[in-house]
């Protein structure tokens, strides 16, 4: 059966615990800016302002992250992401970490940021759920941070993968050079190209000219190459 809007919308993590009435209640003097995209359409660029909160009703979206000095691009696959980065509309870097976009059609609602704060945030239930979801995010950061018993560097590998992706979850390609690999793990490049065709031997990730591809980062939890 078909959901309607309001009930796509009780699904979002904002509205979780919401009523159809209380959901009516709270956008009664919110303007709600629905988008269509094609596959391939960007909806923000790494570095722009975060000025709102953009949620994705259909589709997969991707994203791609590059570091300060272009040595490290990495992209992923985000099948439901729900929203995107709502812990940059806060803080003292409220710009967007990464580029998104869509690998298939689909739909966002943004809600600009200060219809957050002046209508939205006056809801007991809205302001909790968007609590948690920086809650969330921070603890998802810090678990991958604090991980001190990494020991081997097939170990080191996946965690430098996963400190520098969205989600602990889907389809990695990173783009790095052997040698700046190596650096960033503190280890030889002979050591870590030893162990990246292992890995492939392995079946965990796909080598290919200065890009490693991971179909799924689970796979490492499977194999225990990760701390939980």
């Amino acid at each position: 059966m078909e959901l309607t809007m309001f009930e796509r919308l009780l699904q979002l993590p904002l509205f979780q615990g919401l009523t159809i009435q209380e959901l009516s209640d709270v956008l009664a003097h919110v303007r709600l800016n629905f988008v269509n995209y094609h596959a391939g359409d960007e909806i923000v660029a790494q570095d722009e302002p975060c000025r709102s909160l953009i949620y994705i009703i259909n589709g997969d979206v991707c994203s791609e992250y590059r570091d300060a000095e272009h040595c490290i691009v990495l992209k992923e696959t985000l099948p439901q992401i729900g929203v995107i980065e709502p812990y940059n509309m806060f803080g003292m870097f409220q710009r967007y970490s990464r580029s998104y976009s869509f690998c298939t059609e689909g739909i966002t609602l943004a809600i600009d940021k200060q219809v957050v704060l002046q209508r939205l945030m006056i809801n007991n239930i809205v302001k909790i759920n968007l609590l948690n979801i920086v809650c969330n995010r921070y603890q998802q950061v810090s678990h991958v941070l604090r991980n001190h018993s990494v020991k081997t560097i097939k170990e080191k590998i996946v965690k430098f993968i996963l400190a520098h992706s969205s989600t602990p979850k889907g389809y990695k390609e990173i783009k790095i050079k052997m040698v700046d690999l190596a650096e960033q793990i503190k280890e030889t490049r002979l050591n870590v190209s030893q162990t990246l065709n292992e890995m492939q031997r392995e079946g965990t990730v796909a080598l290919r000219r200065g890009c490693i591809v991971v179909d799924d980062i689970d796979v490492f939890r499977v194999n225990k190459a990760i701390i939980k």
